[in-house]
């Protein structure tokens, strides 16, 4: 009787062990690391010169959380953070730049996590370019709507069609483009609320149309604290950041005549959905 009893035992025993191996897990997403386009072009234009506040487009990765100790190799180049966009999907950050003339330059700077934490160190080399066409410059043509990129550009319709000839030498890769969602609630507490979007990275084929985006980066906080002791303790602090302008950051990666990849960015601006 005793030996039955440790037979059943041991079978019921192997059964959960089995039974454990087949409970399905659940899929978890590979951590990413921090990374940036190596090469990355700049153009100007008479109607917005020397400026471009989305020139070097960062992946944060799952951890990088900001961005710090920018440095450029150069007096004619300045760097600073322009952008910050971080959720529990994404993490990216843009660097705007200012140049005083065209030429070769290095930006190079540190990513942090939540806790302030060196997570990984990068550089770009940047070209700034004038952006007349030429034999030197990657596209032949770059039309929105049939028309040439112009920064002031105020678009009014829900989408535009892009079309790009590349130059003898230059090969185009991909487009892509990037749009804020509609702001939702982040996080909720008794005493805090937190409201942001997301930035969505589509992709789109040459001669094909871009969805402008219908939002603004949007970022609120707010905090109420009310003390069970007296009044005179309460706290409550309310803060938000957005814009009139909904964004389209347009990302074309193409193949130079020494065959790098390169990346250049265009911002396409309407009226945020929201704006009244």
């Amino acid at each position: 009787m005793k030996s039955m009893k440790q037979i059943v035992c041991t079978i019921l025993t192997l059964c959960l062990c089995v039974g454990l191996f087949m409970i399905p897990s659940t899929p978890v997403s590979a951590a990413t690391t921090p990374s940036v386009s190596k090469n990355v072009d700049v153009y100007y234009y008479p109607s917005y010169p020397d400026v471009n506040d989305y020139a070097i487009s960062v992946n944060l990765g799952t951890y990088g959380k900001n961005i710090k100790n920018i440095k450029t190799n150069s007096k004619n180049l300045k760097a600073k953070l322009t952008s910050l966009n971080l959720n529990t999907t994404q993490n990216t950050g843009y660097i705007g730049v200012y140049a005083k003339k065209t030429g070769n330059y290095k930006v190079t700077f540190d990513v942090y996590n939540a806790k302030n934490k060196k997570v990984k160190s990068l550089s770009v080399k940047v070209r700034v370019l004038s952006a007349v066409s030429s034999n030197n410059y990657p596209f032949k043509s770059l039309t929105f709507d049939g028309k040439y990129y112009d920064y002031s550009t105020l678009y009014t319709k829900d989408s535009v069609k892009i079309n790009v000839k590349m130059n003898k030498g230059y090969k185009l890769k991909k487009i892509e483009y990037r749009t804020y969602s509609k702001p939702t609630v982040t996080s909720s507490t008794s005493t805090s609320k937190s409201i942001s979007n997301t930035e969505k990275t589509t992709k789109t084929a040459n001669g094909k149309a871009i969805k402008l985006g219908r939002y603004a980066s949007y970022s609120g906080y707010s905090y109420v604290y009310e003390s069970t002791y007296s009044p005179d303790y309460n706290y409550e602090s309310h803060n938000m950041y957005t814009s009139l302008l909904a964004p389209t950051t347009v990302i074309i990666t193409y193949q130079d005549k020494n065959k790098q990849t390169r990346s250049i960015n265009y911002t396409l601006f309407r009226i945020a959905d929201d704006v009244k």
